[in-house]
């Protein structure tokens, strides 16, 4: 399908698709101010990503000064910081009869909104890119040959 048209994608729902409001009776939608929103959350999305490594790293260096000191806790002139154990139990729906299951799990419902950017480098195709940059990078010899070999699978 083209860019200009909309796609939905029902996953988990059952039934027929309903037409999305506009489009059945032959009208567009004017997707562009959308897009906007989607640009600003795939954005979002990488630097997540990124602070996600640095909480983490930053995590594992105060673990490593604590263990070093020999303490759980510690204040400075700014932060404030405790290191304690948390324990959760859980059980597998395949570890209990169906019976015992529907009789004692917990149930919620929520709504998720998943996108996956088309375009760009946060993309599937510039995902792609960027790892074929890095092994070319790594090793353009092996690269080539992996894609030779890849090739030749293909062909019937």
């Amino acid at each position: 399908s083209s860019g200009a048209s909309p796609q939905f994608h029902r996953s988990f729902a059952a039934g027929p698709r309903p037409e999305p409001e506009g489009v059945a009776m032959g009208k567009t939608l004017d997707l562009s101010g959308l897009d906007k929103v989607l640009d600003t959350w795939n954005w979002a999305k990488g630097e997540e990503s990124a602070m996600r490594k640095k909480i983490e790293g930053c995590k594992t260096e105060v673990e490593a000064f604590l263990a070093k000191q020999g303490v759980t806790d510690i204040v400075t002139a700014k932060y404030k910081v405790q290191k304690r154990m948390q324990n959760r139990e859980g059980v597998s729906k395949k570890d209990l009869p169906a019976d015992i299951w529907a009789k004692y799990a917990k149930k919620s419902e929520f709504s998720v909104l998943a996108f996956t950017p088309l375009t760009g480098k946060r993309s599937a195709v510039g995902k792609a890119k960027a790892k074929a940059k890095v092994a070319g990078a790594a090793g353009k010899g092996a690269a080539k040959a992996k894609a030779k070999a890849g090739a030749k699978k293909t062909k019937k």
